[in-house]
């Protein structure tokens, strides 16, 4: 496994540096010639010390005589990894610090050897429920490994509800997915995944399925043939939310990676003019090739901005708004969130702002409009839906048509929390112009 934890080591080093963690490990492993085994080993490492890393830097923190990042940047990783694998992945303290330490050796910084020793047979002792903070907020940031803005937020915004959020974000959310309504039902979609291994059953809402992959859900054969794709139960709720029916006009402005268009085209039985737009160019071919694979007919994609209008796409009957936010709600599928400044929210919510009540313009008398998000902040959810009403007469709010158990519904909005309507957190508003 040396060469695991070097690979690990190495992917955490260039992740302190920039880039999206999924893609720094991705690169790392690409240059490696490792086994199926270590190259799984080297990815439970390098998440795992991202997800835990506040927790892991206080505890290394308390055993150290100077600041932990006046360290050079392979100790501080070697430090983690160690640490880590002692607390979190059963392997036994002297094996994960003398691992630790060769690891320390192998990245080239066999003077800090003797530290890294040392420090990790202190620190594999500490634990953070003995210890005093001096605020809930700091307690709960250290406990659960989210950055202190984050917390802060939830705990404002949601005082009851917090720590529960904050658990949630270190379980493993399911696979879920959305059966492909026009080629198989979800019974028969289940029934097909399990002749090929994978455990699957429906979900209560509509079309919606839970998976038990042993490896990447894009690699079976009813993923080649279009049965399904992957999609979170917040987001299928969502976009069910528009109701799109065939033969209509409708709009997915802000598309990519593609799963909403799918849903809103099988909605649609396949009938119909659903035009896809991302900024993105980059991005479109996977919208593209999502719709080929599945058969759909009715979709076109384009690149397109969401917050500029084009009067070519006035009097849609349906139109969608997943608009850029926080993305608070999926930190337990993307790590790096948990550590958000949050700087740059009031011109991230202008941006919302605009994306709806442009959107708006394209909608026709009678047509509907469903904004939604996947962060549970209010100023990004229910407050930029308020301040559209306020400046946009002819709208009104519906009740949403597709709930999740759990979901908390005010003035007809739907705000989903993770740890309690499913392991995503997300939003969605229904409008319709009267």
């Amino acid at each position: 496994m040396n060469n695991a934890r070097r690979t690990a080591a190495l992917a955490l080093v260039k992740q302190e540096q920039s880039g999206y963690s999924n893609l720094v490990l991705a690169a790392a492993l690409e240059k490696e010639a490792l086994s199926p085994r270590d190259k799984a080993f080297a990815s439970a490492l390098f998440y795992g010390v991202t997800e835990r890393l506040l927790t892991l830097d206080w505890a290394l923190s308390r055993c150290l005589a100077k600041p932990l990042q006046k360290l050079d940047a392979p100790v501080r990783a070697a430090l983690r990894c160690g640490l880590y694998e002692a607390n979190y992945m059963n392997t036994p303290v002297p094996a994960a610090v003398s691992e630790a330490v060769g690891l320390c050796r192998a990245l080239k910084k066999s003077s800090a050897a003797g530290l890294v020793n040392a420090v990790l047979r202190k620190a594999v002792g500490l634990d953070v429920s003995s210890a005093r903070f001096s605020s809930r907020a700091e307690e709960l940031s250290v406990r659960y490994s989210v950055g202190l803005p984050v917390v802060e937020l939830l705990l404002k915004q949601y005082p009851g509800k917090a720590e529960r959020m904050l658990a949630s974000f270190f379980e493993k959310p399911p696979v879920t997915l959305r059966c492909n309504t026009l080629r198989c039902a979800p019974q028969q979609l289940c029934e097909k995944l399990a002749e090929e291994g994978v455990k699957a059953r429906p979900l209560g809402v509509p079309g919606a399925v839970e998976a038990e992959f042993s490896g990447s859900p894009a690699a079976t054969e009813a993923f080649r043939q279009g049965l399904y794709h992957v999609q979170g139960l917040a987001s299928q709720a969502a976009a069910l939310c528009l109701e799109a029916k065939p033969g209509e006009t409708v709009l997915d402005l802000c598309a990519a990676p593609g799963g909403k268009t799918l849903l809103l085209a099988q909605q649609m039985g396949d009938k119909g003019r659903l035009l896809s737009f991302d900024a993105a160019q980059n991005r479109l071919p996977l919208i593209e090739r999502a719709a080929r694979r599945c058969g759909l007919s009715c979709v076109s994609v384009a690149k397109g901005d969401a917050s500029v209008y084009d009067p070519a796409l006035a009097g849609a009957d349906r139109v969608l708004c997943d608009v850029p936010c926080s993305g608070l709600g999926i930190i337990a599928k993307k790590p790096d969130i948990r550590y958000k400044s949050l700087e740059g929210g009031e011109e991230l919510r202008a941006l919302q702002l605009k994306i709806l009540t442009n959107a708006a313009r394209y909608v026709k008398e009678g047509g509907r409009l469903v904004y939604s998000t996947c962060t549970m902040d209010e100023r990004e959810n229910g407050r930029v839906v308020r301040a559209f009403l306020e400046k946009t007469p002819g709208f009104r709010l519906l009740p949403p048509p597709v709930v999740l158990e759990g979901a908390l519904v005010e003035d007809g909005m739907q705000t989903m929390l993770p740890g309690f309507a499913g392991p995503d957190g997300f939003f969605a508003a229904v409008l319709e112009r009267v």
